[in-house]
């Protein structure tokens, strides 16, 4: 589908709403967009099946339910780590793990004081969402931080694509707010974001670790802070490393 037509199925305010609420929170589940809609479910279920359809929307079963997140945002396998992570418990036990590098799950039960079976089932979603991993040493199981565990730890989760790119900028239009880039230089760029009847708001913004790239891989310089400026000509991958 093209990207007018795209376009055009958007302007169904229902639709436009629910690309919203998965765009500014992707991994929700159904039930929660519903919810959120105060809608019939068959209504919401609809429009998802449109928005899937159209390729703007995409979605996944995980831990025993379906999440949705907006196509092309971020890494699917991250998204799923931050489903696992929405429970407090879980996040206790990864964080042990974390701070605790090859520690086992009878070190991690008697440290959160917890029973085994309940480490054992937060253990097995972490795994599942390859936020840990084991290996075995002598007789006992450890556990270390998987391959998403380390992105995160490293914070190289944020992943932001041009459609991610397009939403935010729609979304300063829709709200009246209008970027501009005020000044630029090596590792830093202030911007001003106005909106009639209202007190404009200065941003500063620290780019060390910022890498600008595309699809092609073509090489990217100054220029690609001046796309900015244009909505019709954006940069299509960012990536940032803090």
């Amino acid at each position: 589908m093209t990207k007018d037509k795209r376009s055009v199925l958007l302007m169904h305010p229902v639709r436009r709403e629910i690309f919203r609420i998965v765009s500014e929170s992707p991994g929700s589940y159904f039930f929660e967009i519903a919810s959120a809609l105060e809608m019939p479910s068959g209504t919401v279920s609809w429009h998802l099946k449109k928005l899937e359809t159209a390729g703007l929307v995409d979605t996944m079963r995980f831990a025993g339910r379906r999440i949705f997140f907006s196509k092309g945002l971020r890494n699917p396998e991250v998204e799923k780590a931050f489903v696992v992570l929405r429970s407090s418990a879980t996040q206790q036990v990864f964080m042990y793990i974390l701070n605790n590098d090859q520690c086992y799950q009878a070190q991690i039960a008697e440290e959160l004081k917890h029973h085994h079976d309940t480490i054992r089932h937060h253990i097995q979603r972490l795994k599942e969402a390859k936020l840990i991993t084991s290996f075995k040493k002598g007789r006992s199981v450890h556990y270390t931080l998987g391959q998403i565990g380390k992105l995160i730890l490293n914070s190289n989760t944020e992943i932001i694509s041009q459609a991610f790119v397009e939403h935010l900028f729609e979304k300063l239009k829709d709200e009246c707010l209008t970027p501009e880039i005020l000044d630029h230089e090596a590792g830093r760029i202030s911007i001003r974001i106005s909106c009639v009847g209202k007190e404009d708001v200065t941003l500063s913004l620290n780019l060390k670790g910022w890498e600008f790239m595309n699809e092609e891989l073509e090489d990217q310089d100054d220029n690609t802070l001046k796309k900015v400026e244009d909505f019709n000509r954006r940069p299509k991958i960012v990536k940032l490393d803090e």
